[in-house]
């Protein structure tokens, strides 16, 4: 879904996420290899309260954090896209009966505006067929729909236009994300004992999860297509208060638990110390959080008519948790991989770079394709 979008060479791409800002510099090939080329990047911190349900509350301080990213990495591109925050975009996937062709059109704006009650003026409502699939013996035609407001889209511009930035896309997180993984991902070859672990299903059905500070966003790709998004209002910040409040540290000690998250993830050690109780807060959170993804996947199975995911991806900044692949793997029963201990095909960083940073840059980079 991307408001405008104009061809350039080389231009900056702009995430803007609860916790990080991430931006990126990047140089589009112009031939047919489509390589996508990061010339730099720089991270830099949102300020605190500025994002609320996807919207910008103080663009001048977010606008201040963006231009000193960008002078401090040296980024100097005049043209940039930007990513939304993803709390306030609506996704639903809706069935209508198979018409001749001259009709879906129609068709599929009576069921929008029958089953999503937004106000189609001041709203953006975007749609991707996805082809055909068999609902109780007939054949359906299923839609992707996301709705975003005209005014959250405007103050993203904004946004741009003060750091005098030429816009020339602005895109919701599910599409970026959809983007990326159409990339030749090379997650190497699994060995025999894994594969037969996981051999109940082999298929194009992927699950990537957006690990944030906040939420935990939900994208299930098909054929790398975007079939199913949703939003779950729980991060891993929730993780740094739990914390908190088992080691009996001080409000003001927050960085501290952050710091322990880091350390010790999702740990396995028995014994009680530290490493165990920071552990088992970040249990009680993700186990929670868990919960809600099962209930997801079952609605998007049961209700989207869905195929079930073969295997998983982690983004974000959550995904650099110890012991994440392995809680995933053993709560839902699919393989798991961090993307950026993957090869991917098309994209080449600059070697003085970082790469291992790229699941922070997902979103980022998939704007820019």
């Amino acid at each position: 879904m991307a408001v405008v979008d104009f061809f350039s060479n080389s231009f900056i791409t702009i995430d803007i996420g609860f916790r990080y800002i991430k931006i990126v510099q990047v140089k589009k090939s112009k031939n047919k290899s489509k390589l996508l080329s990061v010339v730099n990047y720089g991270i830099g911190d949102t300020p605190k309260g500025c994002i609320k349900n996807g919207a910008i509350k103080d663009k001048d301080a977010v606008v201040a954090e963006i231009a000193r990213v960008l002078k401090d990495h040296n980024i100097n591109a005049k043209e940039a896209k930007i990513v939304m925050s993803g709390t306030n975009i609506i996704s639903r996937v809706i069935m209508i009966d198979k018409v001749p062709d001259s009709e879906v059109d129609k068709r599929i704006w009576e069921e929008i505006r029958e089953t999503i009650p937004v106000d189609m003026n001041s709203n953006r409502i975007d749609y991707k067929l996805l082809g055909e699939t068999m609902v109780d013996g007939k054949v359906k035609l299923k839609v992707f729909v996301t709705v975003v407001s005209k005014k959250i889209i405007d103050n993203y511009i904004d946004i741009l236009n003060q750091l005098r930035l030429k816009p020339i896309a602005v895109d919701i997180p599910s599409n970026s994300v959809a983007k990326f993984f159409k990339l030749d991902i090379d997650i190497g070859q699994d060995n025999t004992a894994r594969k037969l672990k996981f051999s109940k299903y082999n298929n194009n059905t992927w699950i990537v999860f957006d690990l944030g500070s906040e939420t935990t966003i939900i994208n299930i790709l098909k054929d790398k297509t975007p079939e199913f998004n949703r939003v779950i209002l729980k991060g891993s910040s929730r993780i740094d208060h739990e914390i908190v409040k088992e080691l009996d540290l001080q409000p003001h000690e927050v960085q501290k638990a952050e710091l322990y998250k880091k350390m010790y993830g999702l740990s396995t050690i028995l014994t009680p110390c530290n490493e165990y109780l920071c552990s088992k807060a970040a249990m009680r959170v993700m186990d929670s959080i868990i919960k809600d993804i099962k209930m997801c996947i079952d609605f998007y199975l049961t209700r989207c008519n869905g195929e079930h995911p073969s295997k998983i991806f982690l983004i974000g900044g959550g995904s650099q948790m110890k012991g994440i692949e392995e809680y995933f793997e053993e709560n839902l029963g699919l393989p798991a991989y961090k993307i950026n201990v993957a090869k991917i095909g098309g994209l080449e960083f600059n070697q003085a770079l970082d790469k291992d940073r790229l699941n922070y840059l997902v979103n980022a980079l998939g704007v820019a394709l």
